[in-house]
Protein backbone atom coordinates (compact mmCIF):
# COMPACT_ATOMS: atom_id res chain seq x y z
CA UNK A 1 0.00 0.00 0.00
CA UNK A 2 3.04 2.26 0.26
CA UNK A 3 2.85 5.37 -1.81
CA UNK A 4 -0.72 4.72 -2.93
CA UNK A 5 -3.83 6.64 -1.85
CA UNK A 6 -6.19 4.93 0.58
CA UNK A 7 -9.04 5.40 -1.91
CA UNK A 8 -7.52 2.68 -4.10
CA UNK A 9 -8.08 0.11 -1.36
CA UNK A 10 -11.64 1.05 -0.44
CA UNK A 11 -14.60 -0.09 -2.51
CA UNK A 12 -15.88 2.83 -4.57
CA UNK A 13 -19.34 2.65 -3.02
CA UNK A 14 -17.80 2.91 0.46
CA UNK A 15 -15.45 5.82 -0.25
CA UNK A 16 -17.83 8.66 0.82
CA UNK A 17 -18.22 7.01 4.25
CA UNK A 18 -14.45 6.44 4.46
CA UNK A 19 -13.74 10.07 3.61
CA UNK A 20 -16.09 11.25 6.38
CA UNK A 21 -14.38 8.84 8.76
CA UNK A 22 -10.95 10.28 7.90
CA UNK A 23 -12.20 13.81 8.55
CA UNK A 24 -13.33 12.81 12.02
CA UNK A 25 -9.97 11.19 12.77
CA UNK A 26 -8.22 14.57 12.46
CA UNK A 27 -9.70 15.48 15.84
CA UNK A 28 -10.33 12.22 17.70
CA UNK A 29 -9.11 8.65 18.02
CA UNK A 30 -10.65 5.33 19.00
CA UNK A 31 -13.42 5.12 16.42
CA UNK A 32 -13.79 2.00 14.27
CA UNK A 33 -15.54 1.47 10.98
CA UNK A 34 -16.25 -1.66 8.88
CA UNK A 35 -16.01 -1.31 5.12
CA UNK A 36 -15.62 -3.38 1.95
CA UNK A 37 -12.01 -3.19 0.75
CA UNK A 38 -10.18 -4.05 -2.46
CA UNK A 39 -7.05 -6.17 -2.29
CA UNK A 40 -4.03 -5.42 -4.44
CA UNK A 41 -4.97 -8.38 -6.66
CA UNK A 42 -8.47 -6.97 -7.17
CA UNK A 43 -10.19 -9.36 -4.77
CA UNK A 44 -12.73 -8.14 -2.23
CA UNK A 45 -12.30 -8.18 1.54
CA UNK A 46 -14.09 -6.82 4.58
CA UNK A 47 -11.98 -4.77 6.94
CA UNK A 48 -12.39 -3.14 10.34
CA UNK A 49 -10.49 0.15 10.29
CA UNK A 50 -9.34 2.04 13.38
CA UNK A 51 -7.74 5.46 13.05
CA UNK A 52 -5.86 7.90 15.22
CA UNK A 53 -4.37 11.33 14.37
CA UNK A 54 -0.62 11.86 14.18
CA UNK A 55 0.52 15.20 15.58
CA UNK A 56 3.78 16.98 16.28
CA UNK A 57 4.96 17.77 19.80
CA UNK A 58 3.39 21.18 19.35
CA UNK A 59 0.03 19.56 18.51
CA UNK A 60 0.08 20.27 14.79
CA UNK A 61 -1.79 17.70 12.66
CA UNK A 62 0.53 15.64 10.44
CA UNK A 63 -1.57 12.69 9.30
CA UNK A 64 -3.63 9.71 10.33
CA UNK A 65 -2.45 6.25 11.28
CA UNK A 66 -4.88 3.53 10.16
CA UNK A 67 -4.99 0.01 11.54
CA UNK A 68 -6.83 -2.39 9.19
CA UNK A 69 -7.98 -5.85 10.31
CA UNK A 70 -9.21 -8.31 7.67
CA UNK A 71 -12.44 -9.77 9.10
CA UNK A 72 -13.70 -11.40 5.89
CA UNK A 73 -13.78 -14.88 7.42
CA UNK A 74 -15.70 -13.73 10.48
CA UNK A 75 -18.22 -11.88 8.32
CA UNK A 76 -18.80 -15.00 6.22
CA UNK A 77 -19.34 -17.08 9.37
CA UNK A 78 -21.74 -14.47 10.76
CA UNK A 79 -23.71 -14.49 7.51
CA UNK A 80 -23.89 -18.29 7.57
CA UNK A 81 -25.05 -18.21 11.19
CA UNK A 82 -27.79 -15.72 10.35
CA UNK A 83 -28.87 -17.85 7.39
CA UNK A 84 -28.93 -20.98 9.57
CA UNK A 85 -30.97 -19.15 12.19
CA UNK A 86 -33.44 -18.08 9.50
CA UNK A 87 -33.71 -21.65 8.25
CA UNK A 88 -34.19 -22.92 11.79
CA UNK A 89 -36.95 -20.37 12.41
CA UNK A 90 -38.71 -21.29 9.16
CA UNK A 91 -38.22 -24.96 9.99
CA UNK A 92 -39.79 -24.60 13.43
CA UNK A 93 -42.70 -22.72 11.90
CA UNK A 94 -43.11 -25.27 9.10
CA UNK A 95 -42.96 -28.17 11.53
CA UNK A 96 -45.51 -26.64 13.86
CA UNK A 97 -47.91 -25.87 11.03
CA UNK A 98 -47.37 -29.21 9.26
CA UNK A 99 -48.69 -31.37 12.09
CA UNK A 100 -52.05 -29.60 12.39
CA UNK A 101 -52.30 -28.83 8.69
CA UNK A 102 -51.73 -32.43 7.61
CA UNK A 103 -54.29 -33.66 10.13
CA UNK A 104 -56.81 -31.31 8.48
CA UNK A 105 -55.78 -32.57 5.04
CA UNK A 106 -56.15 -36.14 6.26
CA UNK A 107 -59.75 -35.46 7.27
CA UNK A 108 -60.55 -33.61 4.04
CA UNK A 109 -59.00 -36.33 1.87
CA UNK A 110 -60.47 -39.20 3.86
CA UNK A 111 -64.06 -38.01 3.95
CA UNK A 112 -63.87 -36.93 0.30
CA UNK A 113 -62.78 -40.46 -0.58
CA UNK A 114 -65.73 -41.89 1.38
CA UNK A 115 -68.27 -39.66 -0.37
CA UNK A 116 -66.68 -40.29 -3.77
CA UNK A 117 -66.82 -44.07 -3.30
CA UNK A 118 -70.60 -43.87 -2.84
CA UNK A 119 -71.19 -42.19 -6.21
CA UNK A 120 -71.69 -44.14 -9.45
CA UNK A 121 -68.95 -43.88 -12.07
CA UNK A 122 -70.90 -41.53 -14.32
CA UNK A 123 -71.89 -39.08 -11.60
CA UNK A 124 -70.59 -35.56 -12.47
CA UNK A 125 -69.99 -34.89 -8.77
CA UNK A 126 -67.07 -37.33 -8.89
CA UNK A 127 -65.18 -34.85 -11.08
CA UNK A 128 -65.65 -32.12 -8.47
CA UNK A 129 -64.46 -34.44 -5.72
CA UNK A 130 -61.44 -35.40 -7.83
CA UNK A 131 -60.51 -31.71 -7.88
CA UNK A 132 -60.76 -31.60 -4.07
CA UNK A 133 -58.42 -34.60 -3.84
CA UNK A 134 -55.99 -33.04 -6.32
CA UNK A 135 -55.88 -29.80 -4.32
CA UNK A 136 -55.33 -31.81 -1.14
CA UNK A 137 -52.35 -33.57 -2.67
CA UNK A 138 -50.87 -30.25 -3.89
CA UNK A 139 -51.22 -28.79 -0.39
CA UNK A 140 -49.60 -31.89 1.10
CA UNK A 141 -46.75 -31.71 -1.43
CA UNK A 142 -46.05 -28.10 -0.45
CA UNK A 143 -45.83 -29.09 3.21
CA UNK A 144 -43.44 -31.93 2.34
CA UNK A 145 -41.22 -29.46 0.48
CA UNK A 146 -41.08 -27.19 3.51
CA UNK A 147 -40.10 -30.10 5.75
CA UNK A 148 -37.59 -31.36 3.18
CA UNK A 149 -35.53 -28.20 2.91
CA UNK A 150 -35.49 -27.86 6.71
CA UNK A 151 -34.34 -31.52 6.82
CA UNK A 152 -37.26 -32.56 9.01
CA UNK A 153 -39.03 -35.08 6.82
CA UNK A 154 -39.12 -38.72 7.81
CA UNK A 155 -36.91 -41.00 5.72
CA UNK A 156 -37.23 -44.72 5.15
CA UNK A 157 -33.77 -45.42 3.73
CA UNK A 158 -32.84 -48.70 2.07
CA UNK A 159 -29.89 -49.89 -0.01
CA UNK A 160 -30.75 -49.14 -3.63
CA UNK A 161 -29.12 -49.14 -7.05
CA UNK A 162 -29.34 -45.44 -8.01
CA UNK A 163 -29.12 -46.28 -11.72
CA UNK A 164 -32.18 -48.53 -11.40
CA UNK A 165 -34.14 -45.85 -9.55
CA UNK A 166 -33.31 -43.33 -12.30
CA UNK A 167 -34.00 -45.82 -15.09
CA UNK A 168 -37.44 -46.56 -13.64
CA UNK A 169 -38.07 -42.81 -13.48
CA UNK A 170 -37.23 -42.08 -17.14
CA UNK A 171 -40.68 -42.96 -18.55
CA UNK A 172 -42.11 -40.26 -16.25
CA UNK A 173 -39.34 -37.75 -16.91
CA UNK A 174 -39.43 -37.77 -20.71
CA UNK A 175 -43.01 -36.51 -21.16
CA UNK A 176 -42.48 -34.09 -18.27
CA UNK A 177 -39.50 -32.47 -20.03
CA UNK A 178 -41.06 -32.27 -23.48
CA UNK A 179 -40.25 -33.59 -26.94
CA UNK A 180 -37.53 -31.01 -27.65
CA UNK A 181 -35.28 -32.20 -24.81
CA UNK A 182 -33.27 -35.41 -25.21
CA UNK A 183 -32.61 -37.44 -22.07
CA UNK A 184 -29.39 -39.46 -21.88
CA UNK A 185 -28.54 -41.89 -19.07
CA UNK A 186 -24.84 -42.70 -18.65
CA UNK A 187 -24.00 -45.33 -16.03
CA UNK A 188 -20.58 -46.74 -15.15
CA UNK A 189 -20.65 -50.54 -15.38
CA UNK A 190 -19.19 -50.95 -11.88
CA UNK A 191 -21.24 -48.32 -10.09
CA UNK A 192 -22.13 -48.96 -6.43
CA UNK A 193 -25.29 -48.72 -4.38
CA UNK A 194 -26.36 -45.97 -1.97
CA UNK A 195 -28.55 -45.93 1.14
CA UNK A 196 -31.40 -43.48 0.58
CA UNK A 197 -35.14 -43.19 0.64
CA UNK A 198 -36.00 -44.13 -2.97
CA UNK A 199 -38.97 -41.76 -3.12
CA UNK A 200 -36.79 -38.87 -1.92
CA UNK A 201 -34.09 -39.72 -4.47
CA UNK A 202 -36.75 -39.62 -7.18
CA UNK A 203 -37.81 -36.18 -5.95
CA UNK A 204 -34.20 -34.96 -6.18
CA UNK A 205 -33.89 -36.15 -9.80
CA UNK A 206 -37.27 -34.73 -10.82
CA UNK A 207 -36.54 -31.32 -9.27
CA UNK A 208 -33.13 -31.10 -10.96
CA UNK A 209 -34.60 -32.23 -14.28
CA UNK A 210 -37.36 -29.61 -14.15
CA UNK A 211 -34.79 -26.90 -13.41
CA UNK A 212 -32.77 -28.12 -16.39
CA UNK A 213 -35.86 -28.01 -18.59
CA UNK A 214 -36.52 -24.39 -17.63
CA UNK A 215 -32.90 -23.55 -18.52
CA UNK A 216 -33.40 -24.99 -22.03
CA UNK A 217 -36.44 -23.10 -23.42
CA UNK A 218 -35.38 -23.93 -26.99
CA UNK A 219 -34.62 -27.57 -26.26
CA UNK A 220 -31.35 -29.36 -25.60
CA UNK A 221 -29.94 -32.42 -23.87
CA UNK A 222 -30.31 -33.55 -20.27
CA UNK A 223 -27.65 -36.06 -19.22
CA UNK A 224 -27.91 -38.06 -16.01
CA UNK A 225 -24.76 -39.92 -15.02
CA UNK A 226 -24.01 -42.37 -12.21
CA UNK A 227 -20.31 -42.65 -11.33
CA UNK A 228 -18.16 -44.08 -8.57
CA UNK A 229 -15.94 -41.41 -7.07
CA UNK A 230 -13.11 -41.45 -4.54
CA UNK A 231 -12.21 -38.92 -1.86
CA UNK A 232 -8.75 -38.60 -3.38
CA UNK A 233 -10.25 -37.59 -6.73
CA UNK A 234 -8.61 -34.30 -7.86
CA UNK A 235 -12.02 -32.94 -8.85
CA UNK A 236 -13.01 -32.98 -5.20
CA UNK A 237 -10.03 -31.74 -3.16
CA UNK A 238 -11.91 -31.03 0.06
CA UNK A 239 -14.84 -33.43 0.51
CA UNK A 240 -16.81 -33.46 3.75
CA UNK A 241 -18.39 -36.85 3.24
CA UNK A 242 -17.63 -39.18 6.12
CA UNK A 243 -17.54 -42.27 3.88
CA UNK A 244 -14.25 -43.36 2.30
CA UNK A 245 -15.87 -43.12 -1.13
CA UNK A 246 -19.12 -42.11 -2.68
CA UNK A 247 -21.37 -42.34 -5.70
CA UNK A 248 -21.95 -39.25 -7.80
CA UNK A 249 -25.22 -38.64 -9.61
CA UNK A 250 -24.53 -35.88 -12.12
CA UNK A 251 -27.45 -34.07 -13.75
CA UNK A 252 -26.22 -31.77 -16.52
CA UNK A 253 -27.89 -29.72 -19.23
CA UNK A 254 -26.98 -27.69 -22.30
CA UNK A 255 -28.98 -24.67 -21.16
CA UNK A 256 -28.34 -21.03 -20.43
CA UNK A 257 -26.08 -21.60 -17.42
CA UNK A 258 -26.04 -19.83 -14.06
CA UNK A 259 -24.10 -16.68 -13.26
CA UNK A 260 -21.95 -16.40 -10.14
CA UNK A 261 -24.37 -14.17 -8.22
CA UNK A 262 -27.27 -16.58 -8.77
CA UNK A 263 -25.15 -19.64 -7.91
CA UNK A 264 -24.53 -18.14 -4.47
CA UNK A 265 -28.29 -18.11 -3.77
CA UNK A 266 -29.82 -21.00 -5.69
CA UNK A 267 -30.16 -23.26 -2.63
CA UNK A 268 -31.75 -20.53 -0.49
CA UNK A 269 -35.41 -21.17 0.34
CA UNK A 270 -37.90 -19.09 -1.66
CA UNK A 271 -35.19 -17.79 -4.01
CA UNK A 272 -36.29 -18.07 -7.62
CA UNK A 273 -35.37 -16.51 -10.94
CA UNK A 274 -38.74 -17.46 -12.45
CA UNK A 275 -41.52 -14.98 -12.99
CA UNK A 276 -44.29 -14.78 -10.36
CA UNK A 277 -46.63 -17.74 -10.42
CA UNK A 278 -44.13 -20.16 -11.99
CA UNK A 279 -41.96 -21.14 -9.05
CA UNK A 280 -42.10 -21.37 -5.25
CA UNK A 281 -38.33 -21.11 -4.78
CA UNK A 282 -38.37 -24.40 -2.86
CA UNK A 283 -37.14 -26.79 -5.56
CA UNK A 284 -33.39 -26.65 -5.01
CA UNK A 285 -33.66 -25.99 -1.28
CA UNK A 286 -35.74 -29.16 -1.09
CA UNK A 287 -33.02 -31.03 -2.99
CA UNK A 288 -30.37 -29.68 -0.60
CA UNK A 289 -32.40 -30.78 2.42
CA UNK A 290 -32.93 -34.32 1.09
CA UNK A 291 -29.28 -34.78 0.08
CA UNK A 292 -27.96 -33.41 3.37
CA UNK A 293 -30.32 -35.56 5.43
CA UNK A 294 -29.08 -38.56 3.42
CA UNK A 295 -25.47 -37.79 4.54
CA UNK A 296 -24.58 -36.47 1.11
CA UNK A 297 -23.55 -33.26 -0.59
CA UNK A 298 -24.62 -31.32 -3.66
CA UNK A 299 -22.48 -28.93 -5.71
CA UNK A 300 -23.03 -27.10 -8.98
CA UNK A 301 -20.73 -26.36 -11.92
CA UNK A 302 -21.96 -23.81 -14.42
CA UNK A 303 -20.82 -21.30 -17.01
CA UNK A 304 -23.18 -18.76 -18.52
CA UNK A 305 -24.12 -19.89 -22.01
CA UNK A 306 -22.58 -23.35 -21.56
CA UNK A 307 -25.07 -25.17 -19.36
CA UNK A 308 -25.04 -26.42 -15.77
CA UNK A 309 -24.22 -29.63 -13.92
CA UNK A 310 -25.44 -30.56 -10.46
CA UNK A 311 -23.38 -33.19 -8.63
CA UNK A 312 -25.22 -35.20 -5.97
CA UNK A 313 -22.66 -37.18 -3.93
CA UNK A 314 -23.96 -39.96 -1.67
CA UNK A 315 -21.99 -42.41 0.51
CA UNK A 316 -21.30 -45.70 -1.24
CA UNK A 317 -22.68 -48.93 0.24
CA UNK A 318 -22.88 -52.54 -0.89
CA UNK A 319 -26.23 -54.10 -1.79
CA UNK A 320 -27.85 -55.74 1.21
CA UNK A 321 -28.55 -58.96 -0.68
CA UNK A 322 -31.97 -59.23 1.01
CA UNK A 323 -34.90 -60.05 -1.24
CA UNK A 324 -37.42 -57.23 -1.63
CA UNK A 325 -40.31 -57.32 0.78
CA UNK A 326 -43.35 -58.23 -1.29
CA UNK A 327 -46.66 -57.23 0.23
CA UNK A 328 -49.17 -60.07 -0.17
CA UNK A 329 -52.88 -59.46 -0.40
CA UNK A 330 -53.88 -59.53 3.30
CA UNK A 331 -56.74 -61.68 4.57
CA UNK A 332 -58.35 -58.68 6.22
CA UNK A 333 -61.21 -60.65 7.75
CA UNK A 334 -58.82 -62.09 10.33
CA UNK A 335 -56.68 -59.00 11.02
CA UNK A 336 -57.21 -56.89 14.14
CA UNK A 337 -55.82 -53.35 14.20
CA UNK A 338 -55.36 -51.17 17.28
CA UNK A 339 -55.78 -47.61 15.98
CA UNK A 340 -54.57 -44.73 18.16
CA UNK A 341 -54.93 -41.03 17.28
CA UNK A 342 -55.89 -38.08 19.47
CA UNK A 343 -57.58 -36.23 16.57
CA UNK A 344 -61.22 -37.42 16.50
CA UNK A 345 -61.77 -36.60 12.81
CA UNK A 346 -58.61 -38.40 11.72
CA UNK A 347 -59.28 -41.38 13.97
CA UNK A 348 -62.82 -41.73 12.65
CA UNK A 349 -61.94 -41.49 8.97
CA UNK A 350 -59.08 -43.99 9.29
CA UNK A 351 -61.33 -46.36 11.27
CA UNK A 352 -64.03 -46.20 8.60
CA UNK A 353 -61.51 -46.80 5.83
CA UNK A 354 -59.99 -49.81 7.59
CA UNK A 355 -63.35 -51.33 8.48
CA UNK A 356 -64.47 -50.76 4.92
CA UNK A 357 -61.40 -52.76 3.82
CA UNK A 358 -62.39 -55.67 6.07
CA UNK A 359 -60.26 -55.10 9.18
CA UNK A 360 -61.45 -55.35 12.77
CA UNK A 361 -60.54 -52.03 14.38
CA UNK A 362 -60.06 -51.13 18.05
CA UNK A 363 -59.97 -47.31 18.15
CA UNK A 364 -58.39 -45.32 20.98
CA UNK A 365 -57.91 -41.60 21.54
CA UNK A 366 -54.62 -41.94 23.43
CA UNK A 367 -52.14 -44.16 25.21
CA UNK A 368 -54.19 -44.90 28.32
CA UNK A 369 -57.24 -46.03 26.36
CA UNK A 370 -55.06 -48.03 23.96
CA UNK A 371 -53.42 -49.95 26.81
CA UNK A 372 -56.83 -50.66 28.35
CA UNK A 373 -58.16 -52.02 25.04
CA UNK A 374 -55.00 -54.05 24.62
CA UNK A 375 -55.48 -55.64 28.03
CA UNK A 376 -59.22 -56.27 27.63
CA UNK A 377 -59.13 -57.73 24.11
CA UNK A 378 -58.89 -61.52 24.48
CA UNK A 379 -57.90 -62.40 20.92
CA UNK A 380 -54.78 -61.52 18.95
CA UNK A 381 -54.03 -57.96 17.86
CA UNK A 382 -51.94 -58.00 14.71
CA UNK A 383 -50.89 -54.38 14.27
CA UNK A 384 -50.92 -51.13 16.20
CA UNK A 385 -51.38 -48.05 14.00
CA UNK A 386 -50.48 -45.03 16.10
CA UNK A 387 -49.92 -41.33 15.66
CA UNK A 388 -46.46 -40.21 16.76
CA UNK A 389 -47.24 -36.93 18.53
CA UNK A 390 -50.05 -37.19 21.09
CA UNK A 391 -50.77 -35.67 24.50
CA UNK A 392 -49.35 -37.76 27.32
CA UNK A 393 -47.80 -40.86 25.78
CA UNK A 394 -46.23 -40.40 22.34
CA UNK A 395 -46.51 -43.06 19.67
CA UNK A 396 -43.03 -44.66 19.95
CA UNK A 397 -43.36 -44.98 23.74
CA UNK A 398 -46.88 -46.41 23.44
CA UNK A 399 -45.73 -48.91 20.80
CA UNK A 400 -42.99 -50.13 23.14
CA UNK A 401 -45.48 -50.56 25.98
CA UNK A 402 -47.92 -52.47 23.75
CA UNK A 403 -45.12 -54.69 22.44
CA UNK A 404 -44.16 -55.55 26.02
CA UNK A 405 -47.72 -56.89 26.47
CA UNK A 406 -47.98 -58.42 22.99
CA UNK A 407 -44.48 -59.13 21.63
CA UNK A 408 -45.76 -60.34 18.26
CA UNK A 409 -47.64 -57.16 17.37
CA UNK A 410 -46.46 -55.12 14.39
CA UNK A 411 -46.16 -51.32 14.39
CA UNK A 412 -47.25 -48.69 11.87
CA UNK A 413 -46.52 -45.06 12.77
CA UNK A 414 -48.35 -42.13 11.23
CA UNK A 415 -47.93 -38.40 11.63
CA UNK A 416 -48.37 -35.04 10.02
CA UNK A 417 -44.97 -34.06 11.40
CA UNK A 418 -42.81 -36.73 13.01
CA UNK A 419 -40.87 -34.55 15.45
CA UNK A 420 -39.74 -37.55 17.48
CA UNK A 421 -38.66 -39.35 14.31
CA UNK A 422 -36.56 -36.36 13.32
CA UNK A 423 -34.99 -36.38 16.78
CA UNK A 424 -33.97 -39.98 16.14
CA UNK A 425 -32.27 -39.12 12.86
CA UNK A 426 -35.44 -39.07 10.77
CA UNK A 427 -35.41 -42.86 10.38
CA UNK A 428 -38.39 -44.06 12.41
CA UNK A 429 -39.27 -46.23 9.43
CA UNK A 430 -36.38 -48.48 10.45
CA UNK A 431 -38.29 -49.46 13.62
CA UNK A 432 -41.72 -49.72 12.00
CA UNK A 433 -43.68 -48.68 8.94
CA UNK A 434 -44.28 -44.94 8.65
CA UNK A 435 -47.13 -43.12 6.91
CA UNK A 436 -47.02 -39.37 6.36
CA UNK A 437 -50.43 -37.75 6.61
CA UNK A 438 -52.43 -37.40 4.51
CA UNK A 439 -52.31 -40.94 3.12
CA UNK A 440 -54.67 -43.04 1.03
CA UNK A 441 -56.56 -46.22 1.90
CA UNK A 442 -54.23 -48.15 -0.37
CA UNK A 443 -51.18 -46.80 1.46
CA UNK A 444 -52.32 -47.86 4.91
CA UNK A 445 -53.52 -51.27 3.69
CA UNK A 446 -50.12 -51.83 2.04
CA UNK A 447 -48.27 -50.69 5.19
CA UNK A 448 -50.27 -53.08 7.36
CA UNK A 449 -49.63 -55.90 4.89
CA UNK A 450 -45.86 -55.27 4.90
CA UNK A 451 -45.83 -55.12 8.69
CA UNK A 452 -47.62 -58.44 9.06
CA UNK A 453 -45.33 -60.07 6.49
CA UNK A 454 -42.27 -58.73 8.32
CA UNK A 455 -43.58 -60.13 11.60
CA UNK A 456 -44.06 -63.54 9.97
CA UNK A 457 -40.48 -63.50 8.65
CA UNK A 458 -39.09 -62.74 12.10
CA UNK A 459 -40.90 -65.64 13.76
Amino acid sequence: MRGRPVSQFVDASEWPEMRTFLERQRKQAGERIQLRLRRADGGEAVGVIAGSPITTSEGAFVGIMLNVSDVSGKVRLDEQLIQNQRLEAVGQFAGGVAHDFNNLLMSIQGYTDIVRSRLPLGDPNRVDLDQVLTSTERASALTRKLLAFTRQQVLTPVDVDPAQVISDLLPILRPLLGADIDVVLHVEPSHAWVRVDPAQLEQVIVNLAINARDAMPSGGTLTIGVHNMDVADPERPDPDLSAANFVRIRVSDTGTGIDEATRAKIFDPFFTTKEPGRGTGLGLSTVLGIVSQSSGQITVDSTVGQGSAFNVDLPRVGPSGLPPLITPEPDTDHIVVLLVDDEPAVREVVRRHLEGSGYTVLAASGGEEALRLCAEWRDDIDVIVTDIIMPGTHGPELAAQVQSLRPDIGVVFMSGYAEEAVGQGGEIGVHGEFLAKPFTVGAIVAAIGRTIERQKRSE
